[in-house]
């Protein structure tokens, strides 16, 4: 992982409820703070992880599976085809990666919600770079 990836991951959740990431090569491990406690609540709640206030989401890293350009749409005219938020179902198309001028699909492994895109639009990709992190259902 490099340091471009890591401060991208960092601006896209620092004014969210994730208080701590788990980050591997095989997967990321997410944990939110649901509801806003208090500064003495905050302080025991981080101490004890069985509180009901923090809530551990299971999620699953896409990889790219060859080594290409990644786009999140398939023309520049047209929307990408997810946005951070968005509900996915399992072998829905996330974006495309262009390895000698052809287009791969890149689809989705489980049904959930995208929680992070970890690469911009026309950014080079290698094999087994972290692409998209999804919150499963």
């Amino acid at each position: 992982m490099n340091l471009k990836t890591v401060k991208d991951l960092i601006e896209l959740i620092k004014d969210t409820d994730i208080v701590e990431i788990e980050w591997s090569p095989e997967r990321i491990h997410i944990v939110r703070r649901h509801g806003v406690a208090e500064p003495q609540a905050r302080q025991s709640a981080e101490n004890d992880r069985s509180k009901a206030s923090i809530k551990e989401k299971r999620t699953v890293t896409v990889t790219s599976p060859l080594v290409g350009t990644f786009y999140r749409s398939p023309s520049p005219e047209t929307p990408p085809y997810v946005k951070v938020g968005d509900r996915v179902s399992k072998n829905q198309v996330l974006c495309v990666i262009e390895a000698m001028k052809l287009m791969n699909e890149i689809e989705s492994h489980v049904d959930g919600i995208v929680a992070a895109i970890l690469k911009q639009d026309g950014e080079r990709v290698g094999y087994g770079d972290q692409l998209f992190i999804i919150e499963e259902l």
